[in-house]
């Protein structure tokens, strides 16, 4: 009888628990074993830039929706994923789906949730951090951080400008319904017309608040007022 090569057998044991394990996670999609086999490892930047991916590069312990131990995890603002503490100085990013959904850090209470929610150019599904809720309305703001490049200098009196991430002003989204979150307005005229069946209401409360679309303490308190419609 002839054998088969041992390298050919390795292959094909490599290929079986391959497929397997994917039909496990089939049947059994809230298994936690989906958390910790997700292959997308976040790889070290080796290259030297400016400032940090994080707005808290601290990890915190939080619960996680369908886990039942709590973990330690912090946000990668450049990337949007939630990265999980292993062991030691590594970590590997959280499977972006159901039913790992909701992020809650347990110190502070905030609350990541994963949804579909509407910018100006797209639908993005990604995390959004919780601000308010309330019967059918939810209010979200989404911090952001970019990587700005380096700039060479072109010549002898040009400064190089080495690649930094850069923080963005953040953005903020209203979900009525349960339904996707829409990006909020940028100047008052606007938002008078998101509620084009309450846009008395609304020119009357902007009338009568000091409301700014640049502070979040105002933005949170419309938000309570649209909730009492």
């Amino acid at each position: 009888m002839k054998k088969i090569p041992f390298n050919i057998l390795f292959l094909f044991f490599i290929v079986f628990n391959i497929n397997a394990q994917g039909y496990l996670d089939k049947i059994d999609p809230y298994s936690t074993g989906v958390l910790y086999r997700n292959s997308v490892l976040i790889s070290r930047d080796l290259a030297k830039i400016e400032g940090s991916k994080y707005f808290n590069e601290d990890f915190q312990l939080a619960e996680i929706s369908s886990v039942p131990q709590k973990l330690m995890v912090r946000y990668n603002a450049v990337t949007d994923t939630l990265e999980i503490q292993s062991t030691g100085l590594d970590f590997f990013s959280l499977t972006k789906k159901n039913p790992y959904n909701t992020i809650t850090i347990i110190s502070n209470g905030n609350k990541f949730n994963l949804l579909n929610y509407r910018n100006k150019e797209t639908t993005v599904y990604g995390y959004l951090l919780q601000l308010y809720t309330k019967d059918n309305v939810t209010l979200y703001r989404r911090d952001k951080i970019i990587l700005q490049k380096a700039i060479e200098a072109r010549t002898t009196y040009q400064q190089a400008t080495p690649a930094k991430f850069v923080k963005t002003n953040s953005e903020y989204y209203l979900s009525l319904k349960n339904e996707t979150a829409i990006a909020l307005p940028k100047n008052k005229k606007e938002f008078q017309e998101f509620f084009p069946m309450r846009k008395e209401e609304i020119a009357a409360y902007l009338k009568n608040n000091n409301f700014s679309l640049k502070d979040e303490k105002s933005i949170i308190e419309m938000a309570k007022f649209i909730a009492n419609f």
